[in-house]
């Protein structure tokens, strides 16, 4: 394209990822964290879909873009997924107490009626 005649490969690139940090940072204001940490692939595809006509007006086609890792420097997602996990446990922990309680409960009706 002639607006990289005379650029050099370093330069390109530095245009290049600006373009795709400028979408990726309007993007991201428009999610919630819990958005981009569980759909990553969502959004990968709409930093694409935004991003593709501005590239490609530079002659450029984006062929893949992957979200590699989401992470933060308060832990907050981290914390996110350890809260998931113990509510899991939690709500397997009651199955399990339940499932006893009902055990013993079947099991001294068993017994009654024997007597």
């Amino acid at each position: 394209c002639q607006q990289f005649l005379g650029k050099s490969v370093m330069e390109i690139k530095a245009v290049v990822l600006q373009t795709l940090e400028g979408h990726l940072r309007s993007i991201l204001g428009t999610l919630t964290v819990e958005q981009i940490y569980q759909d990553r692939d969502q959004f990968a595809k709409l930093v694409r879909e935004v991003a593709a006509p501005d590239v490609g007006r530079m002659g450029i086609e984006i062929l893949s873009f992957t979200i590699k890792d989401v992470y933060d420097k308060v832990e907050y997602l981290s914390s996110l997924g350890k809260s998931q996990t113990a509510a899991v446990q939690r709500d397997a922990d009651i199955g399990v107490a339940e499932a006893e309680r009902d055990a013993g409960i079947r099991e001294a009706e068993c017994k009654k009626e024997m007597l």
